[in-house]
């Protein structure tokens, strides 16, 4: 087709679809560039090419990245949580350590995606995950979803790392349709940069579809199905999704009592039942976090320290 005639096409085309056709190209054109970035700046040396030496990596186990000032910060203090101090979710805390396991052996491992309720322990999960394989060399990075797009030189930063093993972590993953750039994590998930073996991608959400939808956009049929495929896209790119649902009654209590016993603390049965089941009609439901918060509450009464 000759350039005038592309032009006239542009000018028929509907106000909507080539605002959606423009969103599209920028955002493909960006997570493209990321890649490029990388394999640049790792080819040349240049700006963004350098790397932290591995011994920049043992003074903190866990650190944040800075995308705006490109460096990474170490954090000195963090969430000592152990896998132990879950109660509740066996199945889903193995598959999370089965597959750390095998990223820290060498083995095949997939970026995992924690989906689920609020306060049923997803993030608790990952920290304590990262507590437990410290001292193998296991590190975490926490990236916010604003600094995605900058995921690149954070690899590149990584890429010297000795014998380390880096877990990315995303908390609260959630994009908004037409605002985010969730194409460079899209991107980054299947690129070139996670085969060099010392990168995972753990992230957290609470909702099934990755990607929020407007009113406006329920409206528009052939909108919804192209969303329905960038979602399924997105999410297909975790090789592994565990999921973690609320407490039901009795498990609430279970949680309740087992925190309890971690602190000597225990309750008549009677007892333990009324105060759950009030302090989840007050709170308007049931999770891990509020059996922990019912916990500190006890303790706190008996003039216990609470850990």
């Amino acid at each position: 087709m000759k350039k005038d005639d592309r032009r006239q096409v542009l000018v028929r085309m509907d106000g909507e679809l080539l605002e959606r056709l423009t969103r599209l190209a920028e955002r493909e054109y960006r997570s493209v560039n990321g890649e490029i970035e990388y394999l640049v700046a790792r080819a040349v040396g240049g700006e963004g090419g350098e790397s932290y030496p591995p011994e920049f990596f043992d003074g903190a186990k866990a650190f944040i990245w800075d995308g705006e000032e490109r460096e990474l910060l170490p954090m000195r203090s963090t969430d000592p949580v152990r896998l132990t101090d879950l109660k509740r979710y066996e199945e889903e805390k193995e598959i999370v350590v089965r597959n750390t396991l095998a990223f820290l052996s060498g083995l095949p491992a997939q970026n995992v995606l924690l989906y689920g309720d609020r306060g049923t322990g997803k993030s608790s999960t990952v920290h304590a995950v990262i507590n437990e394989y410290a001292d193998r060399g296991l590190r975490l990075i926490e990236v916010k979803k604003r600094d995605i797009i900058t995921l690149p030189r954070l690899m590149n930063a990584i890429a010297d790392g000795g014998n380390k093993k880096f877990i990315v972590f995303i908390d609260d993953l959630t994009f908004v349709e037409g605002q985010d750039n969730y194409g460079e994590l899209k991107a980054v998930l299947e690129g070139s940069a996670l085969h060099l073996g010392n990168l995972l991608i753990y992230a957290t959400t609470n909702r099934r579809h990755l990607i929020k939808e407007t009113a406006e956009d329920r409206k528009n049929d052939m909108h919804e199905s192209d969303l329905r495929q960038e979602q399924m896209s997105l999410s297909d790119r975790f090789g592994i999704v565990v999921t973690y649902i609320n407490p039901d009654k009795r498990e609430f209590a279970d949680i309740l009592r087992a925190v309890l016993a971690d602190r000597g603390v225990t309750l008549p049965e009677d007892e333990l039942s009324l105060r759950a089941e009030r302090f989840c009609l007050e709170k308007g439901g049931r999770s891990p976090r509020g059996a922990r918060q019912l916990a500190d509450i006890i303790c706190c009464e008996r003039g216990l320290s609470g850990s």
